[in-house]
């Protein structure tokens, strides 16, 4: 039977809309290369609000030269949140800044934009004061480095940092630091340590000091396409200001690769325990791997008889987590631990995130012990004795703490350390409750649940600064900027030096349960674009096929190099997979520029507005004529960058990283909350 007259109208009809639907794009398409050929770029609005790398980066470093002098300024107000900072007791030997703690760095995230910081800042527990230093010659802002503090690094005691890393403003491009810097406690300035061999840029490494040696480990670096996590010991020799890499460790008697882990000095050399990880399993996507293994580093001078020892867990160790952060406890020589997240897959749809305020220590002494450390509730009270209570609470006038003192046992003039913070700074809590025996509950005073927050002990005193905190309906994660302490020998409640604001805080981001832009449902023509398409798509599909029919040819090419050849292009690949780049860049430069796991076709679809503004420029076409021949310069320019990104290729083969592991960790982690996120690395 012969198709209805209606049908065929209706047919006729919808193809037609369609056409014009299809013409009306590719006019849009041509009007917006046609103005960004006379700007001269072809920038989206992502991409207008995207300032390059570099470009922050020297405008920093021009503003730190300008500065005649090291300035000293007192803050006015509490540093502002953040997350991956250094936080370090002093090291001064002048006794009279021996409770001083040094802030450096970190970085804060409001949901959409990144902020890095290069600021240093210094508490002075007495007073309740925070300073912050410049001068003309300082690293510049970053997140996630390592650091350690010690008496003879500098004269009246030094910090030394190493790496860190730094992102735009958006977090589409990263850079590792794989510089070292000395921080001198007396002059509050910067000396540049310059070394020829040493470790990799990297973030999420931790060092110890041990005698005259600083020990690193581990970390990651983030190439785009996938994280890749390391392992590899390093050691500073102070004496002679060399790097030793340590390598001949079996592998398998070592602690794996690993970012975030705990990481403390011990008679015996450094004591190692957790961090986190991904997994890359070929035709899955990337898991999340944390870890809770224990081993401990047997130093010696004679660095070639270095080796790992793995410990067994012994008492009453942390649960499964990752972001748990810890500080050294000098006056013990143990490790305090804190907070922590673990993401539990509940299926293979959804994933659930478990957060901790818990407390740990450890003791290295003999196999190592665990112990949890839990808050002491004072007994309760009879009658008459709450009624004394009262009175006194009445006569203080409110004054909550004052019967603390820290200095009753050790003597040390560290006895009202805490209370005189306290005291300056108090708690916001909420109004007095009824004088029972639930307003001397310590629980009460536990921090929020947290993870990557700054830990560090000043004598006796637990000092926790900021962290993550993450909400789940609405998905947020919230950068913290409280300030909190606690008495290690008394544990009996939590002094807040400063609250959360979380109240306060705005977040930029989406509140979308997968933590995605909600510019990905924005206009209406983005769900019919391969629809619209069509004869585009099947355009570029057989322009690239002849641009990459020699594929085999270029294979066979490599195949013939001298090993001399391929070590240096593998080492130009590894470069560009670290993001390392020319300070000089423009910005057409970077716009223009693969990105590595990109394909000439990814290439071009990211980038056809700058190449059909660049040909309009050259040629005045339009049309067909227009993209074609936008996407030979295209071609051209990734034909320049080929022999690299093939050997980025062959790098992920090796790792055994396939197709469906590269696009899934390929996901912009810009807003992302929980296990996706940057933050769990």
């Amino acid at each position: 039977m012969p198709p209805k007259k209606g049908a065929n109208t209706g047919k006729a009809a919808a193809k037609a809309a369609k056409k014009e639907k299809q013409a009306s794009k590719a006019a849009k398409k041509e009007a917006a290369a046609i103005k960004a050929s006379a700007k001269g770029k072809g920038r989206t609005a992502k991409e207008e609000d995207e300032e390059d790398l570099d470009a922050i980066l020297d405008r920093y470093k021009a503003e730190i030269e300008a500065l005649a002098s090291n300035t000293v300024t007192t803050l006015e107000t509490p540093p502002p949140p953040r997350t991956g900072a250094l936080f370090l007791p002093s090291p001064s030997t002048q006794s009279s800044e021996s409770n001083h703690l040094y802030l450096l760095f970190g970085e804060f995230f409001d949901g959409q934009r990144a902020t890095f910081y290069p600021s240093v800042l210094r508490y002075d527990v007495a007073k309740g004061e925070w300073r912050e230093y410049k001068s003309g010659t300082a690293p510049a802002p970053r997140s996630s480095a390592a650091g350690v503090a010690g008496p003879g690094l500098a004269e009246g005691g030094g910090i030394i940092i190493f790496g860190g890393e730094y992102a735009s403003p958006t977090q589409t491009s990263f850079h590792h630091y794989r510089d070292m810097w000395l921080f001198s406690c007396k002059t509050h300035s910067w000396e540049k340590i310059d070394f020829k061999r040493g470790p990799t840029g990297r973030s999420g490494h931790r060092m110890v000091l041990w005698k005259n040696y600083i020990i690193l480990f581990g970390g990651f670096i983030d190439i785009g396409v996938k994280t890749n996590y390391l392992s590899d010991l390093w050691v500073f020799d102070m004496d002679t200001f060399r790097w030793h890499q340590i390598e001949h460790i079996d592998k398998d008697r070592a602690p794996g690769p690993r970012s975030g882990f705990s990481f403390i000095p011990c008679p015996e050399g450094a004591i190692l325990y957790g961090g986190y990880r991904k997994e890359y399993v070929k035709g899955t996507r990337p898991k999340g791997m944390p870890l809770d293994d224990c081993w401990l580093l047997r130093m010696d001078t004679d660095l070639r008889q270095l080796k790992w020892e793995r410990r067994k867990k012994v008492g009453y160790a942390p649960t499964l987590r990752s972001g748990a952060s810890m500080a050294y406890w000098a006056s013990k020589g143990m490790g305090v631990l804190f907070g922590g997240v673990l993401d539990e897959e509940k299926d293979e749809e959804s994933m659930e995130s478990v957060f901790y305020n818990d407390l740990f220590a450890y003791n290295p002494a003999g196999n190592g012990r665990w112990s949890s450390l839990n808050l002491k509730k004072k007994k309760k009270m009879g009658g008459k004795r709450r009624a004394r209570r009262a009175a006194a609470i009445e006569q203080k006038n409110g004054d909550d703490d004052g019967d603390v003192d820290m200095g009753d046992e050790d003597g040390d003039g560290e006895g009202d350390m805490e209370e005189e913070a306290a005291a300056r700074e108090p708690s916001p809590s909420p109004s007095p409750m009824p004088i029972d025996e639930e307003e001397d509950d310590p629980q009460k005073t536990v921090p929020l649940t947290r993870y990557n927050a700054m830990l560090a002990i000043v004598k006796n005193t637990l000092f926790i600064y900021g962290g993550i905190f993450e909400t789940a309906s609405p998905a947020r994660e919230y950068t913290l900027d409280d300030f909190v302490t606690l008495n290690l020998e008394k544990l009996d409640r939590f002094n807040h030096l400063r609250g959360t604001g979380i109240d306060e805080m705005v977040w930029a981001g989406s509140d979308d349960e997968d933590g995605l832009s909600d510019s990905e449902d924005n206009d209406e023509g983005e769900d019919d674009d391969d629809e619209e398409d069509e004869d585009e798509d099947e355009e570029l599909a057989a322009l690239e096929d002849e641009e990459e029919g020699d594929g085999e040819a270029r294979e066979a090419a490599h195949a013939a190099l001298s090993q001399a050849e391929k070590d240096a292009l593998r080492r130009e690949a590894t470069k560009f997979m670290g993001v390392s780049k020319d300070a000089g860049r423009t910005e057409d430069d970077v716009l223009s520029t693969p990105l590595p796991g990109e394909n000439l076709r990814m290439f071009y679809e990211r980038t056809r507005d700058y190449w059909a503004g660049m040909a309009y420029n050259r040629s005045g076409n339009r049309g067909k004529a227009l993209r074609r021949e936008g996407f030979h310069l295209a071609s051209a320019r990734y034909d320049e960058y080929r022999p690299i990104l093939e050997e980025i290729q062959r790098i992920q083969r090796e790792a055994e990283l396939d197709a469906a592991a590269v696009a899934a960790s390929k996901r912009t982690t810009m807003g992302v909350v929980g296990e996706g996120g940057r933050n769990r690395r």
